[in-house]
């Protein structure tokens, strides 16, 4: 156990990845390898699913492996996937001798885990895995399922040659074990295809398998497709043909079975006696350990919402205990009970913090996740499209809490979506342009700080803020002659309702796409930003909080009211001088180290009530990404960490506040929302 311990510690963060993994693929191939033993041994035969199953475990054990460069595992996985293919194709029977061999194989496996991490103890294997590989190759070359002359069948010889090496198997197995070969031909809407393959298949499946599927030969409506479906199934054509509901389908008999199906045995399970005498005691599958080798665990995001949340309580609670102990100190009655409940109180503050963070630090997962999505998205959109595009990723391992990534999904669509349709042009137009035929879009993904920052670039066309304008005014989004800054320019895009496209298309045109990538960022308290040079390319950078749990705020208060400014978002807190302060075509700006900072009056933004108190305010200045705006506040009470939960009652979405949060002693916080606070003072003008 003590040796163990040891070897988990010196696992690395790709190590500990790569066990989890291969024990969830080794765990699937225990579960089908003993179903197909059971198959095995009641004389039942191998069960092409089970088999199949047992196939694709291997292959994928087999490039994790690789791709982890675990080369012991790796070699092992692709001998057991050799003999596991020549068994799903018929050249080597099902016996005995090649369960057994299978079976320890899958426990070597087992073995091999619990020594990632220590190479010595690897290497020490290698015996043991070139005996094995060994015993593979020797069970793989056991004698072949018995072939039937198929050119003899009933069927249309183009059809047969249509047929992979595969589905050939499976059509002797099924004339050999005496079932019925039926085939169906049927027509099928060009919409809904799919699914009526998938409900004839659901219904043979009932009682036998479909051995292969492809078009049918012959003229068909523009609207249908045919397909001919070979069956192999226990019923003959009188009992299945009532169950095919399909109108034009057609049946034939091919071939004619016996009634019932009949497996030749496989062969009984080995001995005890056997299993000593031709196994390694260590690789018996029997007498493996039956304990986990990860030290991984997959947990159901809503409980860790909930242990999140009961945190967050416990942060609040932690809070209202500080300020009873400030008020403890200031009664010098109470002042040496309050100095050792402090003493105790740093110790709770300290473990507090540290469970805060550890419970973070689980929520948080790689990018990769969503990368794989996106990438998937484009390679289905360069053929619907016609493009040749080249997908960039960097920066996959980058980590955000889980919340924000599922809810980035949508948007980083958007975004790639729009590139490839909008922004690459076709290969004639690259090359016209001067321009590699092949297109290119990049995503970067990077840490700025407590924010994570998406940057899809793009070496298409660019966005032309001329044709931007032109468009705003025709949909009415903006007058005529009104003065815009090109990035304000550019922030017409997000207008809802705005789209480039004339005609609806199933990529874009409908003019939701960008408004969505907006709205989803601002709940997220995250923000767009977009740069563009026309001929030359185009970049979107999203810029997010890496997590939305406990953040610290910095607490404020205007006129009689107090709000919570994530920290994250504060850049610096500064008292201007009283003629720092100048007005600008209807708007304050403070002149911030020759940058002009536009400012916004807190008490004005939410028309608060009360008296000014005449003392100089206090500007914080606030930023997401590059985008800075500052807001004039009356005083400053102080930081604390805060739990942002939303708002309940009639009015739960109100522009400018994010949420609520309670810091324990008064009345709850209102939470401002950053990034619409910028956004608002970007795009608004108050008359002069």
């Amino acid at each position: 156990m003590a040796a163990r311990r040891k070897t988990t510690r010196r696992r690395s963060k790709a190590d500990r990845e790569f066990v989890s993994e291969a024990e969830e693929i080794l765990e699937t191939m225990r579960s089908d390898l003993a179903d197909l033993s059971d198959a095995a041994a009641s004389g039942s035969g191998a069960d092409p699913e089970r088999v199949n199953a047992l196939f694709r475990s291997a292959h994928s054990l087999k490039a994790l492996a690789g791709l982890f460069r675990f080369e012991p595992i790796e070699t092992l996985a692709h001998r057991l996937e050799d003999a596991l293919d020549g068994l799903r194709l018929g050249r080597v029977g099902l016996d005995a001798a090649l369960l057994l061999v299978i079976e320890e194989v899958v426990a070597l496996f087992a073995t091999l885990l619990e020594r990632v991490g220590d190479a010595d103890a690897i290497a020490g294997a290698a015996d043991r895995i070139e005996a094995l590989s060994a015993r593979i190759a020797g069970a793989s070359r056991g004698a072949s399922a018995e072939a039937n002359d198929l050119e003899s069948l009933d069927l249309d010889p183009r059809l047969l040659r249509a047929l992979t090496e595969y589905e050939e198997h499976r059509l002797r197995e099924t004339l050999r074990s005496g079932r019925h070969l039926i085939l169906i031909d049927a027509p099928f809407e060009m919409a809904s295809f799919e699914e009526g393959l998938a409900e004839i298949t659901a219904i043979v499946k009932e009682s036998g398998e479909v051995l292969s599927t492809l078009p049918a030969v012959g003229d068909s409506p523009e609207s249908q497709i045919r397909f001919s479906l070979l069956v192999g199934s226990d019923l003959a054509l009188e009992a299945l043909a009532p169950r095919i509901d399909l109108p034009g389908a057609e049946l034939r008999t091919v071939h004619a079975g016996s009634a019932s199906s009949s497996q030749p045995d496989a062969g009984a399970q080995p001995s005890s006696d056997e299993v000593s005498e031709e196994s390694d005691p260590e690789a018996r599958p029997g007498l493996s350990s039956l304990k986990s080798i990860s030290d991984t665990v997959r947990v159901d995001i809503r409980k860790l919402d909930d242990l999140m949340n009961l945190v967050g309580e416990l942060v609040i609670q932690r809070g209202a205990m500080g300020e009873l102990i400030t008020r403890l100190v200031a009664d010098g009655e109470t002042e040496r009970i309050a100095d050792e409940l402090a003493k105790q109180h740093k110790g709770l503050d300290r473990r507090v913090r540290e469970l805060q963070a550890a419970v973070l630090e689980v929520r948080m997962v790689p990018l990769r996740q969503v990368f794989d999505k996106v990438s998937r998205v484009v390679r289905k959109l360069r053929r619907d499209l016609d493009k040749d595009v080249e997908l960039e990723i960097r920066g996959a391992d980058t980590e955000l809490d889980k919340l924000i990534v599922e809810t980035l999904v949508d948007p980083l669509m958007h975004v790639v979506r729009n590139a490839l349709d909008h922004a690459i042009e076709s290969p004639d137009e690259r090359r016209a342009g001067g321009k590699s035929a092949t297109g290119s879009i990049t995503i970067d993904a990077f840490g700025r700080g407590s924010h994570v920052v998406l940057a899809v670039r793009d070496d298409g066309r660019g966005i032309d803020p001329t044709a931007i304008r032109a468009l705003a005014e025709e949909q009415g989004l903006v007058e005529p002659g009104e003065l815009l800054s090109e990035k304000e320019t550019f922030d017409l895009i997000f207008a809802p309702g705005f789209s480039t496209r004339s005609e609806v298309t199933g990529t874009s045109g409908r003019g939701v796409g960008m408004d969505v990538v907006r709205s989803n960022l601002s709940a997220l308290g995250g923000v767009v930003e977009i740069e563009s040079t026309v001929g030359r390319g185009t970049t979107i950078s999203m810029t997010l909080p890496i997590t939305l749990a406990i953040v610290q705020s910095l607490i404020v208060g205007a006129r009689e009211q107090r709000f919570a400014i994530p920290l994250n978002a504060v850049r610096e807190t500064l008292v201007p001088a009283p003629d720092a302060i100048q007005l600008s075509e209807g708007r304050e700006l403070l002149n911030l180290r020759g940058e002009p900072l536009v400012l916004r009056r807190l008490a004005d933004e939410f028309q608060l009530r009360g008296e000014d108190p005449g003392k100089a305010p206090f500007v914080i200045v606030m930023g997401i990404g590059d985008q800075r705006v500052g807001l004039v506040v009356d005083r400053l009470e102080g930081q604390q960490d805060t739990v942002i939960k939303p708002i309940q009652g009639p009015i739960q979405t109100l522009r400018g506040i994010a949420g609520a949060t309670d810091l324990g002693d008064r009345d709850p916080v209102l939470v401002l929302d950053v990034s619409a606070l910028i956004e608002d003072a970007q795009r608004r003008r108050e008359a002069a």
